[in-house]
This record gives structure tokens, sequence and C-alpha cells, in this order.
């Protein structure tokens, strides 16, 4: 069975995003309360503090934990919620590779019937290991 999890090392990065943007909008926000700033105060406080508590929201609701064997299984911790899939019910799929500066990014993209999974290289673990997966057990059903 392969088990693909989020890379620690994206989650890191976006972790140290979200804290210096709750710190940067938390700053100016203490400021604007003891009337420091002015309009700069306000501009940077409701700009940051939503989008750290969006970027928040948006990673805990998509973190997902992944399973190929017979069956795969999607499984959504902060969701409370989990899907279990067959590879007869799966329509099609697609890998997707674009050239940039320093490696290729590939996104393979799963498509059942009421369901799309998409999975990349930079942010997924055992991507590789997927790949070669789909290629040897629903090489038919590969889009080009």
């Amino acid at each position: 069975m392969i088990v693909s999890k989020p890379k620690p090392t994206a989650l890191i990065a976006l972790g140290v995003f979200i804290l210096i943007c709750f710190g940067v909008g938390g700053y100016a926000l203490n400021n604007v309360l003891n009337n420091i700033d002015g309009w700069f105060g306000y501009t940077v406080a409701f700009i940051m503090l939503p989008l750290a508590f969006i970027l928040l929201i948006r990673q805990l609701l998509s973190y997902k934990t992944v399973q190929v064997g017979d069956v795969l299984k999607v499984s959504y911790p902060f969701r409370f919620h989990k899907k279990e899939m067959r590879f007869k019910e799966l329509i099609s799929w697609k890998q997707t590779i674009i050239k940039t500066k320093n490696d290729p990014f590939k996104q393979l993209a799963l498509t059942f019937e009421n369901f799309t999974l998409k999975l990349s290289v930079q942010e997924n673990t055992n991507y590789e290991r997927i790949y070669k997966f789909l290629k040897k057990r629903a090489g038919k059903k590969e889009i080009s």
C-alpha cells in the first residue's frame, strides 16, 4: 500500500508564512488600538489578518492523506471525512508537467464520477510511486 501525505517542507513553509502574517497583522492591530499608527496600521491589519486566517483555514481543510492499494482511500482528518473508491470507478487520469526554472511542476489529476483528486510532486510524498502504480494498473485510462 502506498501512502501519500503532504510534504513536511511544504507545510512548514506555509505555516511560517501564516505565522508571519498573523504576527504583522497583530502588531499593526495593536498599534491601531493604542492610537500609534494612522491609516497605514488599519491597512496592514485589515489585509494581513484575514489573509492569514483564510490561508490557515484553507490549509487545514485541504490537508489530505491518500492510500493507494486495491482501493483508493482519501482521508481529510480536519474535515472528519473519508472517501473510498475502487479503480473500476476511475474515469480518467492525467499527468500535467509544466517546465519551470528549477524543477518541472508535475500534477496528477484522477477523475472519478463525483470526485477529482489532485496530487503534485512538490506537495505530496510518494508521487512517483503513485504515478508508476497508475501507469501499471490503469494505463488505458490515461489522457495524454
